[in-house]
């Protein structure tokens, strides 16, 4: 399970996303939707751990293993 909590990312005055909170259970599967800009690939690179949150955490187990393909690769 990945537990996110009050999570928000903002760069200088402008705020992408503010106040997230999901959590994401084993063997379920989720979509992530939104127009461009909207802060779709920013919030998967804070999962992965590539990019801080400005706000919140994410909260994962030790045993949890988060698979990650780039779109720049």
């Amino acid at each position: 399970m990945i537990s996110i909590s009050n999570l928000g990312r903002s760069f200088g005055d402008r705020v992408l996303f503010a106040g997230v909170s999901i959590q994401l259970n084993r063997g379920e599967r989720y979509g992530l939707v939104g127009a461009n800009g909207s802060g779709k690939t920013t919030f998967l690179n804070i999962l992965s751990g590539g990019l801080d949150a400005t706000q919140g955490q994410v909260g994962m187990p030790k045993d949890t293993r988060l698979g990650v393909l780039r779109q720049d690769h």
